[in-house]
């Protein structure tokens, strides 16, 4: 855990313990094993050799323990003892139940956690969560991660109903101000990362953790914003007092996709995939579709990339 976490004080915190306590932990570890395993003279706290060994075979024992026990479950037709998955609040309010009508019969037990993303991702490498829908995802463990993509979609512009004036972004900004997603998200970093690359010169008035929030304020009248077409589904009482407008120029988007660890739940990650993507493309966007059907070129799914491609 203190691998996955970035180190010990990260990983004291996580367990609710002092950072002497797992420091201490660690040296009966390298005494019982006869080898350092962290060189304490990088900053920050890197692995050895021995260390990344048995980081490395420690990690496959955990999936192969997990994964024997799910293959003995569903040998004898049982199903597998829980399963916890983490979404964004937005796609916690549209995906939950359809997971759970179609492949809840698969675990004994379903822990739904919803939320910001960066936070689940500590959580999902302190293993405390089996897989997330995520539109944010840092990859640098890409090797022990198991991917089923979900659909992309490209980031939108949404103003209020009423307002009138022209949207020609980047040389001309709107007269209201921007109301910003949390840049503690990682929707929100990627927002302000664009942001710089267009150069454009924002006052900081509202920033706020929900895109409900948002597309609340959106709507009435105190500034406008830029979301995703998810986003804007999640709050269909909302649409007709909003006016979203796809970005002409400095496009940019986001991949939905579920992580997991690889070989630890069978084919419960790809019917995931699968599942949320029925919902999404067959009865979510529905009615925003109806209302603007410009956003169906927003969305590209796993089916027509690959002819794309």
């Amino acid at each position: 855990m203190t691998v996955e976490l970035g180190g010990m004080s990260q990983c004291a915190a996580h367990l609710q313990v002092t950072q002497s306590a797992i420091s201490q932990t660690i040296a009966k570890l390298e005494a019982g094993i006869g080898a350092p395993l962290f060189d304490r003279t990088m900053r920050p706290m890197g692995l050895t050799v021995s260390g990344k060994s048995l980081f490395a075979r420690g990690q496959a024992l955990i999936a192969h323990a997990r994964a024997t026990y799910d293959d003995v479950r569903e040998g004898a037709s049982l199903p597998i003892s829980s399963v916890t998955i983490a979404m964004s609040f937005s796609l916690a309010n549209l995906l939950t139940a359809p997971i759970l009508k179609q492949l809840g019969t698969r675990a004994d037990q379903w822990n739904i956690r919803s939320g910001i993303s960066m936070e689940h991702q500590g959580e999902f490498l302190a293993r405390d969560i089996d897989m997330m829908v995520t539109g944010s995802f840092n990859l640098e463990h890409r090797g022990a991660l198991e991917l089923n993509p979900v659909f992309e979609e490209s980031f939108i512009l949404v103003f209020p109903k009423d307002y009138n004036e022209p949207v020609d972004l980047p040389s001309t900004l709107p007269s209201l101000p921007l109301i910003r997603f949390s840049r503690l998200t990682g929707m929100g970093q990627q927002i302000e990362r664009q942001i710089v690359r267009m150069k454009l010169k924002l006052p900081q008035l509202i920033e706020v953790e929900s895109s409900h929030q948002q597309l609340a304020l959106v709507a009435a009248g105190l500034g406008w914003t830029i979301t995703t077409p998810v986003c804007l589904a999640a709050v269909p009482e909302l649409q007709s007092e909003l006016r979203p407008e796809p970005m002409t120029r400095g496009r940019f988007s986001r991949q939905v996709q579920i992580v997991s660890r690889a070989g630890e739940l069978g084919d419960i990650p790809q019917q995931t995939a699968a599942e949320c993507q029925r919902a999404l493309r067959g009865e979510v966007f529905a009615k925003t579709m109806q209302n603007f059907p410009w956003m169906a070129d927003q969305l590209v799914w796993p089916d027509e990339a690959s002819q794309a491609g």
